[in-house]
């Protein structure tokens, strides 16, 4: 099975830059390029990897795991370090699996919860703001 080598690629959108998880692929003289994912503005806060191409046997696992219900974070991370793919370990909230029939390959994407202030953590950085007044 081939892997496609992902890289960075940066997008200028007037004065604001982002960044993408980006792939090339060459279809007789043109080159298309596929998006894999959005990761952001900040370029020193960039995501790990979260899409990877999975071979026929470890989808099989995979699905077993899918249908018997039973499947948890950390049966994902030990299947990923079973392929050599290492990342770091955090809570999964979705799992998308795209296989694409005419080359017969599939791909397994993480979601992870998106990082979101509290209520409380809010209040606290209100309260803490320079421009916060106290009634009395």
């Amino acid at each position: 099975m081939t892997e496609h080598k992902t890289f960075i690629r940066k997008i200028k959108q007037g004065d604001k830059i982002r960044y993408a998880e980006v792939w090339n692929e060459r279809q007789g003289k043109k080159v298309i390029q596929h998006h894999v994912r959005y990761l952001g503005s900040d370029s020193n806060n960039l995501p790990e990897p979260n899409s990877f191409n999975i071979e026929k046997v470890h989808f099989g696992y995979l699905a077993q795991l899918l249908l018997s219900d039973i499947l948890s974070d950390d049966d994902v991370y030990h299947m990923l370090d079973g392929m050599g793919k290492s990342i770091e370990r955090k809570e999964i909230k979705e799992i998308v699996i795209r296989h694409n029939l005419d080359t017969k390959k599939t791909r397994l994407h993480l979601v992870f919860p998106r990082k979101r202030k509290t209520d409380a953590q809010s209040a606290i950085e209100d309260s803490q703001s320079p421009t916060h007044t106290h009634d009395q």
